[in-house]
């Protein structure tokens, strides 16, 4: 296990640097990932649950049971809920950004009281065993932030494309496990193994946008 890089601090423990990347936006930043993986995502999607002419004639069966009823605004719901937590996500990294407040800490706590203007914030240790535990706890945490929407979606386009989807959550779990491995050897080692899953959460909800779409057209 590898030990936290040192940062430089200010008198009461804030880093002296953001690590968000300097002169570039966090909205451009966010914005940007996101309809990159979202548009590799229905690609992919496209290509391997769409695309032959055995794999369209089973899933338009299904589809047209969604259509039937009325279904698509559900999964053109569920694509549009995950896509649209992108301004609250924006709306975290610029405050993150701006107060430097680094990873993993999530909140930035301050000692009340009359000599509690001379202490520094009390922030999360990050070094030795106990910074392990830490990191540890906020890619559990990560997991159980992304699961409820990722889980969702993954039974709605299993409808339709039970194989596909199947593959998909598969490797967005491993990626899960590989990537908390990484955050508890350090804090850069939380992307480790992190783009397949992403790639894979996002090519289910191109799943699902595909079936909102053809079942809304139908």
């Amino acid at each position: 296990m590898s030990e936290a890089k040192p940062v430089e601090r200010d008198a009461k423990g804030i880093p002296l640097k953001s690590s968000y990347p300097e002169g570039l936006s966090v909205v451009v930043l966010y914005s940007a990932m996101t309809f990159i993986i979202t548009a590799i995502g229905v690609i992919i999607a496209y290509f391997s649950s769409y695309y032959a002419d055995e794999k369209v004639t089973a899933a338009n069966s299904k589809i047209a049971i969604i259509s039937e009823y009325d279904l698509g605004w559900l999964y053109l719901g569920l694509f549009l809920i995950r896509i649209l937590t992108l301004p609250i996500n924006i709306n975290l990294g610029k405050a993150r950004k701006a107060s430097k407040a680094g990873l993993p800490d999530q909140h930035v706590y301050k000692v009340m009281g009359a000599e509690g203007s001379k202490l520094g914030y009390v922030l999360m240790e990050n070094e030795g065993v106990h910074g392990a535990f830490n990191r540890a706890q906020r890619a559990l945490q990560n997991y159980h932030e992304n699961f409820p929407g990722v889980v969702v979606q993954y039974i709605a386009a299993s409808f339709v494309f039970p194989f596909e989807a199947f593959v998909c959550m598969m490797v967005w779990q491993i990626s899960c496990c590989i990537g908390a491995d990484g955050y508890t050897e350090d804090v850069d080692g939380r992307m480790k193994g992190r783009l397949p899953g992403y790639f894979a959460m996002s090519t289910i909800g191109g799943m699902v946008v595909i079936i909102a779409y053809k079942a809304l057209s139908f």
